[in-house]
This record gives C-alpha cells, structure tokens and sequence, in this order.
C-alpha cells in the first residue's frame, strides 16, 4: 500500500510516493533480517543500488510503528552513514552501533526486536516544479540479543500447540523461549482434515498467540499435528512437526 510522504529529513519540496515491500526495491539490501549482538561493537549491512539513476539513500531504525519519522523515531542505534547518495549499480556499506547507554533498559533475559528503514527516492527531473516521484521503502527486522543467550537453534522445536474448539478450528501456540521465532508456514492436522494458516504469526518470548486454521481442501498429512516451517537467522527455512498437547 503506497502513503504520502513529505520527507524533510531529506530537504526535499516535492511530494514522494513511497512504496514498501510490496514491490521490489530499488536499493537492496544483502539479508532480510539482522541479528545483532548486544556485546558487538558494530553489524555491517551492505546495500546495492539497482535502479537505472542514482538515488539518495536515507537509512533509519524503528520499534515497530511503519509511520514514524525517521527524525523523531528514539531507539538505542545509530546508523553510518544514515544518509548518502549512490550511483547506479554502486554498493555502500551501513554501520549499525548499539548504544549500551541507551539500551540498558532493554530486557537482558530475552530477545528485542526493531525494524530498519532503507529508503530510495530518485533525483527531482531538471526544471521540473513541484511534482510526484516514486521511493522505494525496505523494511527488516533487526533482532537484539543479549550476551546471556546462546544459539536460537532448538527453540522452535520447544513451541508448545493446543486446538482450541469453537465454530472454527484454531491454534494455540506458546514459545517458551527467551527467542522471537517467525512461523513462514503452519499445516495442522485435526480430525482427518488438514487446515493452514493464512497469516502465519511472529512470536515474541514467553508469549501465547491464537490464530485461526482454514481448511485447506487438501489431503491430511499422514501424521497427525502440526507441520510447519520457520525462518532462521539467515533468513532460511527450517521445518519442523509437533504433537497437538493434551487438552487441559
């Protein structure tokens, strides 16, 4: 979905059209998530212009709200360089630093998640008035974990399911670890029927969330419970299965 921005972190008079995700960035970042670790010094992400013209390049973090302004968002990083212009097919290294100072706050015994910005917005045309040009927004999750916490590796296997009846099937699922883990996918066997997840959720430590099953029409798995898939550190995915817990 496109929104109206004036952008005057970038001392621009025109009216951009930003798009995010949803269509493909010009500017490309090298992951789509970052785990930084809260004892390092600095995580490098680098970045490529793939569009045909230069663009001026705004980079940003927020804690979760896709509409706050880069000038006023308040989060524990810094970005260098947080703007600069890049040539057509140039690539640019970004800086992130956490601030411990800052970020003391922050919960030690689990993980936090916050999102960085990379914005494109190509060149006002020569002569050209006040005008609509199109930017380009990427956002991915950049993910704080704390020294305490070892590899995220056996936690999706410890999320704990539940059906939940009613006039629909849904799903209770509760991660007991100190990880956010992203469900890419969720295939649920229940009754000789199988049933997916539309909207398949990010979990955050030590929560409990409830989604709704859909029956898919397919053929049930041949193994009752639960099938899914998450993504890792890398961005990759991992399957996995478990059992349906006894009802309470």
């Amino acid at each position: 979905m496109a929104v109206i921005l004036r952008s005057r972190a970038l001392a621009l008079s025109l009216v951009l059209l930003v798009f995010s995700n949803a269509v493909r960035a010009e500017i490309v970042i090298d992951r789509t998530r970052i785990v930084y670790p809260a004892g390092a010094r600095e995580v490098t992400v680098n970045l490529k212009n793939e569009a045909a013209g230069p663009r001026l390049v705004q980079a940003w973090i927020d804690e979760g709200d896709a509409q706050v302004a880069a000038e006023i968002s308040d989060v524990p990083f810094s970005l260098t360089p947080p703007i600069a212009r890049m040539e057509a097919g140039q690539g640019k290294a970004l800086r992130l630093a956490f601030d411990q100072r800052e970020g003391k706050a922050l919960a030690s015994d689990r993980e936090s998640v916050f999102w960085l910005n990379v914005l494109g917005v190509p060149p006002k045309p020569d002569g050209a008035g006040n005008s609509v040009q199109l930017a380009f927004r990427t956002r991915i999750k950049l993910f704080l974990r704390p020294q305490a916490l070892s590899s995220p590796a056996k936690a999706p296997g410890g999320l704990k399911w539940r059906r939940l009846e009613g006039p629909s099937l849904r799903a209770e699922v509760h991660n007991p670890s100190a990880y956010y883990i992203t469900l890419s996918s969720v295939v649920a066997t229940a009754d000789g029927t199988e049933y997916r997840s539309d909207d398949p959720p990010m979990l955050a430590p030590y929560s409990t969330v409830v989604m709704p099953l859909t029956a898919s029409g397919n053929a049930p798995q041949p193994k009752p419970g639960i099938g899914f898939t998450v993504l890792d550190d890398n961005g990759a995915t991992q399957t996995h299965h478990a059992d349906w817990a006894p009802d309470k």
